[in-house]
């Protein structure tokens, strides 16, 4: 850490990756603004928090929202929830999804003066005398930043509490065009706190030399492919025995978890035992109303069976059910391998890709066989 610095002990939060508005694909419209609804209201919550902890400083390291689907309705809430913490200073570091360029909120000169906003996709600074406290950043002024602002780049004055609130990618492909920043830029540069955004997965504060850094993650997790609760990280900075100390933990506003959970279901040939198997699954976890849920059917079935059409009708009292068929038709098939009719030929030349290794190919051939099959015995195919 650095040297020299006295002052009162102060509160930041650190967030990240917030997504406001952002169009949750994979949803019908109706789930889709319902779930817009609900981070407005996490968001919200975060801001409560920060109302009765009385923190210092908010630090928003990047894509607060979603510019391309931005609302008016987005923009109000804003602008009151900053102004219902006045003693609160909220520095904005605009990332790859809210860049600063044509930026309605950004530009609109309606964010209250406890907003600061960086502007310029170079390293600049605001400064706050009355705490001793320098916040580095920058800002997207377009879709790709490529070379690191902190390299060859130093902090002014080591004896203030130095922070550096922005949209990066740490020791990430640097042809990218996300901020790419080197571990060795976080050394020479010399801050105490780095407060990272870009990745929607948290991670745990690391030390890097006398310094400390993190990624906050998303607000709240945005889809199964993101299952983390998402959160924000709050740090206390003071001094311990002379010497300045920064304790920081995770804090969850989420409420929504995504969740996927497997199934074999290897030789099943009645339809209610899917049913409930996953019922029982479900209770044995204690999912609910705050879960979403996707469940993949895996193991070997018979060919001519079929998923039952109306199972995702059933939400088992979920907030979101949805099931991935990733079954293949390998049960009972010995017979194929000996058949001389035209199944029996498909089965066997799809065969080596059922079995192999490449997980995609193999729910392709599964497919192709299944449809080849109704189509041979005149059954309806289910597309």
């Amino acid at each position: 850490m650095s040297e020299n610095k006295e002052g009162k002990r102060l509160k930041f939060l650190h967030c990240s990756d917030i997504h406001l508005d952002t169009p949750y694909v994979g949803m019908t419209p109706e789930k889709s603004d319902e779930r817009r609804r609900t981070l407005r209201s996490t968001f919200m919550r975060m801001m409560e928090f920060v109302r009765e902890r009385g923190v210092d400083y908010v630090l928003i390291s990047g894509d607060l929202f979603d510019t391309q689907y931005a609302t008016n309705t987005t923009a109000e809430i804003l602008i009151r929830e900053f102004k219902s913490c006045p003693t609160t200073k909220f520095i904005i570091a605009p990332g790859r999804c809210d860049r600063y360029d044509e930026n309605p909120i950004y530009l609109s000169g309606r964010l209250p003066d406890n907003c600061y906003v960086f502007e310029r996709d170079t390293l600049s600074r605001f400064y706050f005398g009355e705490d001793r406290v320098t916040v580095y950043g920058w800002a997207f002024v377009g879709e790709r930043i490529d070379e690191s602002p902190l390299y060859d780049n130093r902090v002014d004055d080591g004896s203030q509490i130095n922070i550096v609130c922005g949209y990066a990618d740490l020791d990430g492909d640097i042809s990218a065009g996300l901020c790419p920043i080197s571990s060795a830029d976080l050394k020479g540069f010399g801050a105490d706190y780095y407060a990272l955004g870009s990745r929607h997965a948290k991670t745990e504060f690391i030390k890097s030399g006398g310094s400390m850094y993190s990624y906050s993650g998303s607000l709240e997790c945005t889809g199964f492919d993101e299952p983390d609760l998402g959160g924000v990280k709050l740090l206390n900075i003071d001094y311990n025995d002379g010497e300045l100390a920064i304790d920081g933990k995770h804090i969850s506003f989420g409420r929504l978890q995504f969740v996927t959970e497997t199934i074999d279901i290897t030789g099943v040939e009645v339809n209610n035992e899917i049913t409930n198997r996953i019922s029982r699954m479900i209770s044995s976890k204690r999912y609910g109303s705050d879960t979403a849920l996707r469940v993949e059917l895996v193991g070997s079935v018979d060919p001519r069976f079929v998923m039952p059409r109306h199972l995702e009708s059933d939400a088992f009292g979920l907030y979101y059910f949805s099931v991935i068929d990733k079954t293949l038709p390998l049960f009972n098939t010995e017979h194929f391998k000996r058949d001389m009719s035209v199944a029996g030929e498909i089965y066997r030349r799809l065969l080596p890709i059922l079995t192999g290794e490449d997980e995609q190919e193999r729910l392709i051939a599964a497919r192709a066989f299944r449809v080849a099959l109704a189509a041979l015995e005149g059954r309806e195919i289910d597309l």
